[in-house]
């Protein structure tokens, strides 16, 4: 009604229900202009002129003005965007690492080569910056009197071996035979490896041995049959002895019964007292004879005992000395295993050989003939290991979460890390203390070692070298994005608000 006198008081016609209003200065039957996406819904849609808006109700009011389909798109694509990026920055995680400056170092500490007798220099068999394996031939010394000495108790050693082998024979009385594998038994007897010169040498042993076995076996057969002889004519002795008391038993049986039959006889005259008295003569004698035999018996059987006890007490001393013998050079062949060890392993430093697979650092005597005198330093060996070690330096501030087991990655500075990229690494030791260096500052000292000794870029193998200077990257933990978009709001909020 109020907007009907409004229309009546401006001297206008109310409009009827439904009916646009045309924007104002827009000339009878031309198109409204777009509206506008920021822009409130329009009034004519309503029946409301824009003077009509203060006298609508609340609701009208409210229903004016809310605002497009567009806004509210778009109010809700920014609350949905900022949605899923806190979402994402509370899950997303980014690797927390500590770095460190560096340079690749041996893993092994670098090998001096030394002879400990010392010698004349024979031969230099590698360069510097050679790369040698573990065993290969550096260079060589002359030592004659080591060489000499060797030989000579190896000859010493086969020796007494082959003559223990001989005594034992003849102690067990059988015939002297030599093993087979003579060659396998002599090295094995000696400890030592034999050339073909010494195995020689070890034949030649073996034969005098074997006429040496024949000669003393000789000797003692000679021996020992003179002994049997005496020992077998003393017991003829006895049984002839022994014989002869039987024989002498029965003659006297038999001149007894003589004499018993004749007695009868002389007392009536008819048999011849000569007769008889020899008899009787014959009686005594025999009776004699037999009493002889009764004491010379055992002394005849004494004396066979004593020649048999002979055969057996010279058995036994001979025997005797040959285990007195063996006993010696088996002593002896004990000694000689000491120092045939101890010389082979001189005569072994002749030779001087790589500990370690590596490269030739450095040689300090390189002239052929010279005098290299004993524990003498004659060149040095960096260790080339599977594994790579980098010594790497690390702040005192960020030394807090570093422990050993932590992974990480090295970047060698004479490799682009993005081109060539890097190695993988552990961090393996962390040092008990700060070390200072020549300006005064202060740091720990990790070690990192890489399972790899080389970087593979495009199927080719690029060398690290001791020296070569570094980059490590050691991981120590992980942190979500929103974890750093906060951190300086929680420490600026932890220093906030306190006075100086």
């Amino acid at each position: 009604m109020d907007t009907e006198k409004k229309h009546l008081s401006s001297g206008q016609a109310p409009l009827p229900q439904g009916v646009p209003i045309p924007a104002p200065g827009a000339a009878p039957g031309q198109p409204k202009p777009a509206q506008s996406l920021f822009e409130p819904a329009s009034l004519s849609g309503r029946g409301l002129l824009p003077e009509d808006l203060p006298y609508a109700d609340e609701v009208e009011s409210a229903r004016a003005r809310r605002p497009s389909n567009g806004s509210r798109w778009l109010s809700v694509g920014v609350f949905l965007f900022f949605a899923v990026f806190i979402g994402w920055t509370s899950v997303a995680t980014l690797d927390e690492v500590t770095h460190a400056e560096g340079q690749v170092i041996a893993s092994s500490r670098t090998q001096v080569i030394q002879n400990l007798e010392g010698g004349i220099l024979r031969s230099v068999d590698v360069f510097e910056g050679d790369i040698v394996d573990k065993g290969d031939v550096l260079a060589r010394l002359d030592n004659e009197l080591a060489v000499s000495s060797l030989r000579d108790m190896l000859y010493k050693a086969m020796e007494n071996l082959t003559a223990i082998h001989r005594l034992r024979a003849s102690v067990a009385g059988t015939e002297l035979t030599w093993p087979k594998e003579y060659r396998e038994w002599l090295e094995k007897g000696t400890g030592h490896k034999l050339t073909d010169a010494q195995f020689e040498q070890g034949l030649d042993l073996a034969a005098v041995q074997q006429e040496t076995f024949a000669v003393m076996k000789r000797q003692r057969e000679s021996e020992l049959s003179m002994l049997r002889s005496q020992y077998e004519q003393r017991d003829h002795e006895v049984r002839e002895q022994i014989s002869r008391q039987a024989q002498l038993n029965k003659t006297l049986s038999l001149i007894q019964q003589q004499i018993s039959i004749a007695s009868p006889l002389l007392a009536r005259g008819s048999y011849s007292k000569v007769q008889f008295l020899e008899l009787q003569e014959r009686l005594v004698h025999t009776q004699g004879e037999l009493s002889t035999l009764e004491v010379s018996i055992p002394r005849a059987k004494a004396a066979a005992e004593e020649a048999k006890h002979r055969i057996e007490l010279r058995n036994a001393e001979l025997d005797s000395n040959l285990n007195a013998e063996i006993n010696k050079r088996s002593l002896e062949l004990a000694s000689l295993h000491e120092s045939l060890s101890a010389s082979s392993d001189r005569v072994t430093r002749t030779e001087l050989r790589s500990p370690v697979h590596g490269t030739v650092k450095k040689i300090y005597i390189n002239t052929v003939g010279g005098v290299v005198r004993p524990g003498e330093s004659i060149m040095e060996i960096v260790p080339l290991d599977d594994t790579l070690l980098i010594e790497a330096r690390v702040r005192p501030a960020d030394v807090a979460f570093l422990h050993p087991g932590q992974k990480s990655v090295v970047k060698v500075s004479a490799y682009d890390f993005s081109i060539y990229g890097g190695l993988e690494g552990v961090l393996e030791q962390i040092s008990a203390d700060t070390i200072e260096d020549k300006r005064g500052d202060l740091f720990y000292q990790v070690k990192v070692r890489t399972p790899k000794t080389t970087i593979t870029y495009r199927n080719e193998q690029l060398p690290i070298m001791p020296g070569m200077m570094t980059t490590v990257d050691i991981l120590t933990g992980k942190k979500t994005v929103l974890d750093y978009m906060l951190k300086p709001i929680l420490k600026a909020k932890q220093n906030a608000l306190r006075e100086k």
